[in-house]
């Protein structure tokens, strides 16, 4: 069985990289994901998130060069609600809620209407990673298809928005093919 074919060629390929590390289980574990294993064009628009309590705060372990250039600052180590407007915020407690609720990837696309003939598109791809069996953080994936502007004013625009009447959003529950059996070792 293929996996989901995404429209976003470096999201797709960041989807089979995390494929290719479930060794046996529905969800990778944190310690199978190793960035000098990873394509290295994949590396600047990755995050690396810890997901704390049941309607997850989130917490950025590590944020790409590539999504630190776009929002205009590195925000690693830092919780979302202290960088991002309460709609964008409740936004993406739902999307890594459900990516946790389900055990399955998450992906999006988001549209930002910033004049009336002015859009920005980004793309979002959000994997479950695994501590000891338990979803406790996410490996995702952001691009910037058509992005307007040089510098990043749009995003000190969603940091304070209140509303989503500027935005809209279209995901996609990925449905990974079932693991493979991990190679069984031989009997000594």
């Amino acid at each position: 069985m293929s996996p989901s074919v995404l429209p976003d060629p470096l999201l797709q390929s960041l989807y089979e990289y995390w494929l290719g590390r479930r060794h046996g289980r529905a969800v990778p574990e944190r310690r199978d994901i190793d960035p000098l294993d990873m394509p290295r064009n994949l590396l600047p628009h990755l995050l690396l998130v810890e997901l704390h309590g049941a309607r997850p705060r989130i917490r950025y372990r590590l944020i790409g060069t590539a999504i630190s250039e776009r929002y205009g600052e590195d925000f690693t180590g830092r919780y979302l609600d202290e960088v991002s407007g309460p709609h964008y915020r409740d936004l993406l407690q739902d999307l890594y809620g459900r990516m946790r609720d389900h055990g399955k990837p998450v992906y999006v696309e988001s549209l930002f209407r910033i004049a009336p003939e002015v859009i920005a598109k980004t793309c979002r791809l959000y994997l479950p990673l695994a501590q000891d069996g338990e979803i406790t953080m996410a490996l995702a994936g952001q691009t910037f298809p058509s992005y307007p502007f040089s510098l990043p004013e749009f995003f000190q625009m969603i940091r304070p928005a209140t509303s989503g009447e500027h935005a809209t959003h279209t995901e996609r529950l990925l449905d990974p093919p079932p693991p493979e059996a991990a190679p069984r070792s031989a009997a000594a």
